[in-house]
C-alpha cells in the first residue's frame, strides 16, 4: 500500500564541507524536513526523536548507511503513509503502455452504466492517456436511457490521483471536489475546470476537449472496500457532498492523507505525509472512510438503489 504519491517536490540537500560527518548532516537534514512538514509534527517530541536517531550514527559515514535510520524515524511518526525510497543504482526503462491497467465498463439492465477504475501510478503522457481512456469509456456508455452510474473503486489502492480525477470529471462536475489540509490548518483545494484538474491554481493534468455528459446523472453509486486506499480514497472523497451520490461496500484502507516527495542530495526520496484529505464541504478524513451503506454485496445493493428498488 505504500506506493501512493499525490504531490512531488524536489528538495536537494547538500553535505556541508565544514562538517566532518556527512552522514550526520544527511540524517538531520531529512529530520528537518519531517519536523517542518509532517502532518504529525505537533504530536512528536522532536528533540527526543532526533537524539534517538543520532545515537545510531556511530561508525556511519555515508548516506547509504543512514537509510535504515531514516526509515525507522519515518515509522515513528505514526502516520502509516510516509515511506523512504533509496537511491536506485540501476535504471530500468518500462514501456508504460504495456502495463496500462484495464478499465472495465459495461451497462447493466440497459439503464445502469458501470465503470471500474483501477489504481494508476504513472505520470506525463501516460497519465493523459489514462484520463482520456476513462472519459472515452464514459462517453461510450452515456446514452439517454442511462438512469445512473456505478463507479467501482473497490480494487483501487491508489497511485496518482490526478488522471483518475480528470478521467471522472464528467461525473464529479466542475468546481471544487476536495481539499488538502496541512498541520497548520492551511488548505489547498482540488478542482476541475477548463479541461484540467487543479491543486489551487496549479494545473496538475490537462486534456483537450474534456467530455460533457448528455445529461447530469440522476444518481451515482460509488463502491469501496478495504483495498480502496490513498488516491483511491481521494476519488471516493471527490464524490462526497454530491446530492446524487451514495457509497456502498466496506470501510476503506485508511490512507486518506496526502504525500509529498522530497528528493535528497543522493537521489533517494523521502515520501512524507503532509496533509489530510477533506471533501468539498471541508469535512476532514485522514483515516478510513465509511460507506453510506455497509454491505458485502455492494454492486447488487447499488443497482437496487439506482433502479429505485
Amino acid at each position: 500500500m505504500k506506493k501512493q504519491i499525490l504531490t512531488i517536490v524536489s528538495v536537494f540537500l547538500f553535505f556541508s564541507c565544514s562538517n566532518n560527518n556527512p552522514a550526520k548532516t544527511y540524517l538531520n537534514s531529512a529530520i528537518d524536513i519531517m519536523e517542518e512538514n509532517s502532518i504529525k509534527t505537533e504530536n512528536i517530541d522532536w528533540k527526543n526523536l532526533r537524539n534517538t536517531a543520532n545515537e545510531k550514527l556511530e561508525g556511519k559515514k555515508t548516506a547509504g548507511e543512514v537509510y535504515p535510520i531514516i526509515e525507522n524515524t519515518l515509522k515513528k511518526l505514526g502516520d502509516n503513509h510516509s515511506f523512504f525510497i533509496p537511491k536506485k543504482t540501476d535504471s530500468i526503462t518500462v514501456d508504460s503502455e504495456e502495463i496500462a491497467p484495464h478499465i472495465e465498463a459495461k451497462i447493466f439492465n440497459k439503464q445502469i452504466a458501470y465503470l471500474k477504475v483501477p489504481a494508476f501510478n504513472n505520470s506525463g503522457d501516460s497519465a493523459i492517456k489514462f484520463a482520456t481512456k476513462i472519459q472515452s469509456k464514459i462517453k461510450a456508455m452515456d446514452k439517454p436511457e442511462i438512469k445512473g452510474w456505478i463507479i467501482d473503486l473497490s480494487n483501487n489502492y491508489g497511485g496518482n490521483m490526478w488522471p483518475m480525477y480528470l478521467g471522472l470529471a464528467p461525473l464529479t462536475g466542475e468546481g471544487i471536489s476536495g481539499y488538502f489540509f496541512d498541520w497548520e490548518k492551511n488548505s489547498s483545494e482540488w478542482s476541475f475546470k477548463n479541461n484540467a484538474v487543479y491543486n489551487n491554481e496549479d494545473i496538475k493534468l490537462e486534456i483537450e476537449n474534456s467530455y460533457e455528459l448528455i445529461k447530469k446523472p440522476t444518481k451515482i453509486a460509488v463502491l469501496t472496500s478495504k483495498m480502496t486506499a490513498s488516491s483511491g480514497e481521494a476519488i471516493v472523497i471527490a464524490f462526497k457532498g454530491l446530492s446524487s451520490t451514495k457509497s456502498f461496500g466496506q470501510k476503506t484502507y485508511g490512507l486518506s492523507t496526502g504525500n509529498v516527495v522530497y528528493e535528497l542530495s543522493d537521489g533517494a526520496k523521502l515520501v512524507l505525509t503532509t496533509t489530510i484529505m477533506a471533501d468539498r464541504t471541508k469535512n476532514l478524513y485522514g483515516g478510513q472512510i465509511t460507506p453510506d451503506v455497509l454491505t458485502n454485496n455492494p454492486k447488487g445493493k447499488a443497482i437496487e438503489w439506482l433502479m429505485g428498488k
